[in-house]
C-alpha cells in the first residue's frame, strides 16, 4: 500500500506540472503571437506611411508635368536658359552691379590683395 505521504507528494507533483504546462501553453499560445502580431503593426504602419509619402511624392511629379508640358513654361525655359527668342525680337543680358572693394587693411599681409583680386 501506498502511504498519504506519497500520494500527496505526488498530487503536488502533478499539479506542479500541470501549471508548468499551462503556463508554457499560455505563453506558446497568447504571449508569443501577440508580440508577433504588434511588430506586424508596427511594420504594417511604416509601410503605410512609406506609401503615403511616395503618394505625395507622386502628386508633386504629376503637378509638374503638367507644368512643364504647358507653352508658357517651355517659352520661358527657352528664353531663360537657352537665350531663345521669336523672330523679330531681341534679347538684352542684363550684367550684375559691380561689387564694392574689399576694404583690407593697408599693410604687409594685404599690400597687393585688392589690386590682384580686382577690386579698387
Amino acid at each position: 500500500m501506498v502511504s498519504r505521504g506519497k500520494i500527496k507528494a505526488r498530487r503536488r507533483a502533478l499539479a506542479g506540472l500541470v501549471v508548468t504546462v499551462m503556463l508554457v501553453a499560455v505563453l506558446l499560445f497568447a504571449v508569443f503571437p501577440t508580440r508577433s502580431w504588434m511588430a506586424q503593426r508596427k511594420e504594417a504602419a511604416a509601410a503605410q506611411q512609406e506609401l503615403d509619402e511616395v503618394r505625395a511624392q507622386r502628386a508633386t511629379t504629376k503637378q509638374l508635368t503638367d507644368k512643364f508640358k504647358t507653352d508658357e513654361y517651355i517659352e520661358q525655359t527657352a528664353t531663360a536658359e537657352f537665350g531663345w527668342v521669336y523672330p523679330g525680337e531681341e534679347l538684352f543680358p542684363i550684367l550684375p552691379a559691380a561689387t564694392d572693394p574689399i576694404g583690407l587693411p593697408e599693410g604687409w599681409p594685404f599690400t597687393g590683395v585688392e589690386r590682384a583680386l580686382g577690386a579698387s
